[in-house]
């Protein structure tokens, strides 16, 4: 991707590989805030602002290096979407459609909190619980809060998480913060996917679906291919309506995809759910 770094300022000229509305509409982060053609953008204890007039992408940050890799503008996207119509002409709608998303490098630890909560819930709903528990165990920015620590989470109770309104997630970010801050791993190093999703499936609220989530977004795993009501849908498209469970076309659709998988997840769940595909 074609990009400068001038006075701690990220600039993007050529935004056929960079669009955030893409890139913030397909599911993979929840704390941004938007406004016509601007964005704020919040990861652990730093943000970043967005500006996206006239095809051209400016991101304004302290942290350019931090932000670089954030949306991982050393990747080359066009390749990936050549690789992925080479094998599988079919994603041509989709990739047109969404052609420019990113997979964001997001931290794994957020990742774990962010996923849970997001468990049979909808966009706006998670959003606000992360504002919350972000304004109330985090630290205060210039704009905005940080995402609260392990530490800054230990001790809270199952009626705090209520109090957010998460429901009967509570007990699943309770019981996970508490298994984290005891010495759960979270450095997946050294271990493959499948035995990643096992390790963190540990987790109480981590099921197959959050744990892929959690792979894709916080640790840039693309051999996975998170499924749910609209990737389903994919599925049935490709190999016909089944009653398989969804763990089952998961590992399908993994080896349907191979190591392309996560990328093919993001652009079909992005056209299937914009699109309300059937």
């Amino acid at each position: 991707m074609d990009y400068q770094i001038i006075n701690n300022n990220i600039l993007i000229k050529d935004t056929s590989e960079f669009n955030p509305k893409h890139i913030f509409d397909c599911g993979q982060v929840f704390r941004y805030l938007n406004c016509d053609s601007s964005y704020k953008i919040f990861s652990k204890k730093s943000f970043c602002s967005l500006i996206y007039i006239q095809g051209c992408v400016t991101i304004v940050t302290e942290e350019p290096k931090l932000y670089k890799k954030y949306f991982d503008l050393d990747n080359n996207y066009a390749k990936i979407k050549q690789e992925l119509l080479s094998t599988f002409p079919k994603m041509q709608k989709a990739i047109e459609f969404g052609s420019g998303i990113r997979i964001l490098n997001q931290d794994p630890w957020e990742m774990i909190i962010s996923f849970i909560i997001s468990s049979n819930n909808n966009i706006p709903r998670i959003k606000g619980i992360l504002e919350r528990l972000c304004a109330t165990s985090g630290q205060p920015l210039d704009e905005g809060f940080t995402f609260p620590t392990v530490e800054e989470l230990k001790g809270r109770s199952i009626d705090y998480y209520k109090g957010l309104g998460t429901g009967y997630r509570a007990s699943y970010l309770y019981k996970t913060v508490d298994a984290i801050s005891n010495g759960f791993e979270l450095d997946l190093e050294g271990m493959d996917t499948s035995s990643a999703r096992k390790h963190l499936m540990q987790l109480t609220g981590v099921g197959r679906k959050v744990a892929d989530c959690i792979l894709l977004f916080g640790y840039h795993r693309t051999d996975v291919f998170p499924v749910d009501v609209w990737t389903e849908r994919v599925y049935d498209d490709l190999f016909g309506a089944s009653a398989i469970s969804p763990e089952r076309k998961a590992d399908i659709l993994c080896n349907h995809f191979g190591s392309l998988s996560g990328y093919a997840q993001q652009y079909l769940y992005y056209y299937y759910r914009e699109n309300n595909v059937k």
